[in-house]
């Protein structure tokens, strides 16, 4: 029985099976773009159909491989529009590498562009640290400081008169301690639990809060308190008025602790003493500020010999910041050349933001800032001055050492550091004109506009067309089922009458028989 035939008879016993049928014989108008996977499919079934024509054994067609034959030709424009989505994806993180590296770019531009920056950052050297030491704050001003300690700030201390231990019984009265020129606060001695031996009488000053620090010591001689001013120099000396004991006697007999200077006993509590530039300074404290503007001296010794301090900038935190910055420019560009880029590694592959405007924006005006030149400025007129090149590539290198061309930055940075500052910082109210940080930094801040920069407007443009794509793939996911139940449907009809095919046709044999009964013989 030919295609044909089988196609008429199934049409007469179910006809809405027709168009389908078709399809599966190979009629549809979509039978030229079938897979070869999607072919064998539907050739499958069509070979059902032959072996239940001229077979008993009403196999019938497997009805979930045949519409899924058919759906995946339905499904290509959905996987058409997937595609677009993916590649969008790869724009997008290509993007936002680049928005990520533009953004420590500008960091970097800033660092060398603030006045509070790189550039202000200032260190201090010392002949002699043993004697005296210093820092800084960001933008002290540069020069050379001579120093003479002559004696250091100590802390006043008084001790009593050893006891038998820290527990055996205090003589009674009162103890007046008094803090610098503070009002003396009265203790009376004896009070069980708090002042009636020498471990509960440290507990209770130190919870007295009167800017002393009490603490038991004991030793070959027995137990003695140890007092000492929380505040050195004169501000912080101790007076203790011991009223204890009986008549005649020193009851608690506290002495003032002295330090040894030239053979002499001097008592402790003194303020420090030294000279800065010929002017005589005091300090309570071995910790000097506002002496030198901007400067914070520590004293650790004493020296009739000058001490010179050298206040001046943190070249080696100016060198790294310029060098941050190009390392931070370089990256930028080799992101843009590697999307302007088919590398034959990749084969015919082209990146995913080849012939995008906006990096060619984006590179234009970060090489018209690098680029910036000023005027006078002791020579120092733009970055190749100063040991910086610009490349074929649009990179950046450092020169490490001196060349004919340009100095060495280190030497930039030594011999004119307030030129090279000026060449980075330069305003536009300067008569030398703008500063390469100053205007990179203003280019920065255009491109990197969250509304109106171009790669967030490229990005921005990127999410909706895929939003509009998500909705078509939505849409056609939904019609898609759709199919997929109607094909189903007529599927397991064609499928339901296959199978009763062999019995349909045995019983036309039959009857057909009885119409032509075998001829007999006599």
């Amino acid at each position: 029985m030919s295609t044909t035939g089988i196609s008429s008879l199934l049409s007469s016993l179910n006809p809405s099976t027709n168009e389908s049928l078709a399809e599966l014989l190979g009629e549809s108008s979509t039978s030229s773009a079938t897979s070869s996977s999607t072919s064998a499919a539907i050739q499958d079934a069509v070979n059902a159909i032959l072996n239940s024509a001229t077979n008993t054994s009403g196999s019938g067609i497997d009805v979930t491989s045949t519409v899924n034959a058919i759906l995946q030709i339905d499904a290509q424009p959905e996987v058409n529009l997937q595609s677009q989505v993916t590649a969008f994806g790869t724009q997008t993180s290509a993007l936002q590498t680049i928005q990520t590296d533009l953004a420590a770019l500008q960091t970097s531009v800033q660092a060398l562009n603030d006045p509070d920056g790189a550039f202000s950052q200032v260190s201090v050297t010392s002949s002699n640290n043993d004697v005296v030491s210093a820092v800084a704050a960001n933008g002290t001003t540069a020069g050379s400081h001579t120093i003479i300690v002559s004696s250091l700030a100590t802390t006043s201390a008084e001790y009593s008169a050893p006891q038998t231990s820290s527990t055996s019984a205090l003589p009674t009265g009162t103890l007046d301690i008094q803090v610098g020129s503070n009002t003396a606060v009265p203790i009376t001695m004896g009070t069980a639990g708090s002042t009636d031996n020498l471990s509960d009488l440290a507990t209770y000053i130190n919870n007295q809060s009167m800017g002393v620090t009490a603490s038991v010591i004991t030793d070959s001689t027995g137990a003695i308190l140890s007092l000492v001013s929380q505040t050195s120099g004169t501000a912080g000396a101790l007076t203790i008025t011991d009223n204890t004991g009986t008549t005649g006697s020193d009851g608690m007999g506290f002495t003032q602790a002295t330090q040894d200077v030239n053979g002499s006993p001097v008592p402790l509590g003194t303020d420090a003493s030294l000279t800065v530039d010929g002017v005589p300074v005091t300090s309570g404290s071995n910790t000097v500020t506002g002496v030198i503007p901007g400067v914070t001296l520590t004293l650790s010794g004493t020296s009739s010999s000058p001490v010179t301090l050298a206040v001046q900038p943190d070249l080696t935190q100016v060198s790294t910041a310029i060098n941050n910055f190009v390392t931070a420019y370089n990256q930028v560009m080799t992101d843009i050349n590697t999307q302007n880029t088919v590398s034959s590694a990749s084969g015919s592959t082209a990146p995913p933001l080849l012939g995008d405007p906006s990096l060619d924006l984006l590179q234009s005006q970060l090489l018209n800032g690098v680029i910036t030149s000023i005027t006078g400025n002791n020579g120092l007129v733009n970055l190749q001055s100063i040991g910086i090149q610009l490349q074929e590539n649009g990179t950046l290198t450092v020169a490490s050492t001196t060349s004919p061309d340009s100095m060495d930055l280190n030497d930039a940075l030594s011999n004119d550091f307030s030129a090279v500052q000026n060449l980075f910082q330069s305003a536009a109210s300067s008569t030398a004109g703008v500063g390469v940080a100053t205007a990179l930094n203003t280019s920065l801040t255009s491109l990197t506009d969250p509304t109106n920069g171009p790669l967030n407007l490229d990005m921005s443009g990127i999410s909706s067309e895929v939003t509009d794509l998500n909705s078509q793939i939505s849409d056609f996911q939904y019609q898609l089922q759709q199919t997929q139940a109607q094909l189903t449907a007529e599927y397991s009809t064609i499928n339901t009458t296959l199978e009763q095919l062999p019995q349909t046709l045995a019983s036309i044999n039959s009857q057909l028989n009885s119409l032509n009964p075998p001829n007999t013989t006599s």
